[in-house]
């Protein structure tokens, strides 16, 4: 097969800023197989949280080209992907998993939902994040999307959590709350109650990602859901936090691609315990993929798409929250302009 790369610098609309980082543009790495008839397009929406960079990515594709390029079709690619297996290099992984289920729809002629044997009307409304800021700017990032039924709203250590009660009473939104690893046990455990009060959905994060102790404590005191997002990054890891929280958060971007992903929401409820799809900062390539399985889970955290204002590709869209999925074969995605 035919194997091209590409990186591509995206903008968010706003500066976008998390308990961990401040994102003013990010790097995703495109990638291209194809077999000269049939074609597909992954994203490695990297993290340096996970130990990834732009270039760490392109070192993975350049030593997997050989593979790649010796690989008679898609089927044969991804059975090489499965059999390497690993937890290093997950976006790097993810971007040629991607691309492989994006050509083997097309070879099909499905949509990649119904290669999953999924509902599309399943899926859940996504959230539309607010990153941190001044708690005046943070509330009117929620204002310029009116209508929308769940928000998901950061908070750190320094940012009061009243905020949140704020931008639910002002919106009339559902609202779920991220820390990002940013608190101690003890000031989670005080600051959930503030946001227990308000009525919150659940808490993702609250403490650091290898404080499984501190999770335990903030779930035993919450009033409210907690997830593990960090902490628990694929589904070798499910068991290690399953009594420690009330749901955990998953993304292609850190579990290394689609089939880890269905796998950790199976097995997580298998465990009784609730899933949310989220992102990284990635463009309509990722996000498109990863609405494919939303079906699978309770909540989606993808709008990343949406916060970009230079996404290179159209994908699935949100409307009110609800999204739309294409309906063309694989992914379903294209070129943008």
């Amino acid at each position: 097969m035919q194997f091209s790369h590409r990186v591509i610098e995206l903008v968010p609309r706003h500066v976008f800023r998390t308990a961990r980082t401040t994102t003013a543009t990010s790097e995703s790495v495109f990638v291209e197989i194809s077999d000269g008839d049939l074609s597909g397009v992954g994203e490695a929406a990297w993290s340096r949280f996970y130990g990834e960079s732009t270039e760490s990515v392109l070192s993975y594709l350049e030593r997997m080209r050989p593979i790649v390029e010796q690989s008679k079709h898609e089927s044969e690619l991804m059975a090489h992907l499965m059999s390497r297996g690993g937890t290093s290099d997950p976006a790097a992984r993810a971007s040629l998993e991607i691309a492989a289920h994006d050509m083997m729809g097309k070879r099909y002629g499905v949509p990649l939902y119904r290669h999953f044997e999924l509902d599309p009307a399943d899926a859940p409304v996504t959230t539309i994040s607010i990153g941190l800021d001044t708690p005046e700017k943070m509330l009117e990032k929620a204002l310029e999307v009116p209508g929308y039924p769940m928000l998901k709203v950061k908070l750190d250590h320094e940012t009061d959590p009243s905020i949140v009660g704020e931008i639910k009473k002002a919106t009339g939104a559902a609202v779920t709350v991220d820390a990002n690893c940013a608190w101690s046990a003890e000031e989670a455990i005080a600051k959930v109650e503030i946001l227990a009060a308000v009525g919150v959905e659940f808490v993702e994060q609250p403490v650091a990602a290898d404080d499984i102790a501190g999770l335990r404590m903030v779930k035993r005191h919450a009033q409210v859901p907690i997830f593990a997002d960090e902490s628990c990054p694929t589904s070798e890891t499910i068991p290690v936090v399953a009594d420690a929280v009330d749901g955990i958060v998953i993304k292609l971007m850190k579990c290394g691609g689609l089939v880890e992903a269905v796998r950790m929401a199976k097995m997580a409820k298998k465990l009784g315990l609730k899933t949310m799809l989220g992102c990284m900062m990635e463009s309509s390539v990722g996000i498109t993929a990863a609405a494919h399985i939303s079906p699978l889970v309770d909540y989606a955290d993808l709008d990343s798409a949406y916060l970009i204002g230079n996404d290179p590709y159209t994908g699935m869209t949100i409307e009110k929250g609800r999204m739309l999925l294409p309906e063309g074969p694989g992914l379903g995605v294209a070129p943008a302009g």
